[in-house]
């Protein structure tokens, strides 16, 4: 299954990026890159690096288990999740930073990567609530119109609200599932810890905060975007425009295709810009530079953080091996 999952990611990059470099000028392209306007960049790259910073404090937040710690910890697990998500497939960073997590804190694993889980749960509202606001300015193409982007938002909210609502449900369900099926025992521990992460969500001043944290880190990744446009002499009818830009790049996240969302990510990249009239050729310059920026800290840290928990990434491989 695994193996048909990594085929199917690989086809769909492939296709994606067909699209992408589909009648474009090469020579332009590198044209385009050769000109940038290096300052822009500099500050973009800048902004990622306290960025990563911002993101592990409010995951720190989440869960009140976690106040004891310091926020290096969060960072360093944080930015190693990133990491792995970028060279590795079926999302296994997400594991590697709930892992390195509990084995920095002794928080139970099921816990760690229930928050790690609800961190990316949270990050699905913003991009699709820009992009509904952002409706109402311009006209968006079909891949991701109002409708498409309401309808996401309904199903967000319904199954936040249908978790909640239904709790004793699932546990009792999960509960008797665990006495005749094995697999179901790890799931009704996984499902324990992530009511415990949900039950912090009912404080409505942590829920502000995580919310309000959550709309701000949006707001320098939309900063970021805007910041590449201006090193491309790609001018956007306002600042405001890159949210929308953000938004709808951000999407990549949920297509599948290979680690690193490489060709998803350019692909709705390229797309964003086209709602501007920007030139096709020139879109995708804007797409490779925030690909490579927007990973580029991401990398720089996290071979620095791999060499020093080398050890302790080969022991949750070794782990990872005995439970499959």
């Amino acid at each position: 299954m695994k193996f048909i999952k990594a085929i199917s990611g690989l086809i769909i990059s492939f296709v994606l990026l067909y699209l992408v470099f589909k009648k474009i000028s090469f020579t332009e392209l590198l044209s385009y890159i050769k000109n940038v306007k290096i300052g822009y960049l500099i500050v973009a790259l800048f902004i990622g690096f306290f960025l990563l910073l911002f993101r592990s404090y409010r995951w720190r937040l989440i869960i009140k288990e976690y106040k004891n710690f310091g926020i290096p910890i969060f960072f360093e697990a944080t930015v190693l999740g990133l990491f792995f998500n970028t060279i590795l497939p079926f999302r296994m960073g997400d594991l590697i930073q709930g892992y390195v997590l509990s084995k920095k804190t002794a928080i139970p694993k099921s816990l760690t990567f229930s928050s790690v889980l609800m961190e990316r749960f949270v990050d699905l509202f913003p991009p699709v609530v820009f992009i509904i606001i952002g409706s109402f300015f311009i006209v968006l193409p079909g891949q991701v119109s109002l409708f498409l982007s309401s309808l996401l938002l309904f199903f967000l909210v319904f199954g936040f609200y249908f978790i909640l609502k239904f709790k004793k449900i699932v546990i009792t369900t999960v509960n008797k599932l665990s006495t005749r099926i094995k697999l179901f025992q790890k799931i009704n521990i996984f499902m324990k810890n992530f009511y415990i992460a949900l039950e912090n969500f009912k404080d409505k001043f942590l829920l502000g905060k995580v919310f309000s944290l959550t709309f701000l880190l949006w707001i320098g990744y939309s900063f970021n975007m805007w910041l590449i446009c201006l090193s491309l002499d790609i001018n956007l009818p306002s600042i405001m425009s890159s949210f929308l830009v953000q938004a709808i790049t951000s999407l990549s996240v949920v297509i599948p295709s290979s680690p690193g969302y490489i060709g998803s990510w350019e692909f709705m990249g390229m797309l964003a810009l086209s709602i501007f009239n920007i030139e096709k050729t020139k879109a995708v310059a804007f797409s490779l530079l925030s690909h490579i920026i927007g990973i580029l800290s991401v990398v720089i840290l996290g071979v620095i953080f791999v060499f020093k928990e080398l050890n302790l990434l080969n022991y949750f491989k070794q782990e990872v091996k005995n439970e499959t």
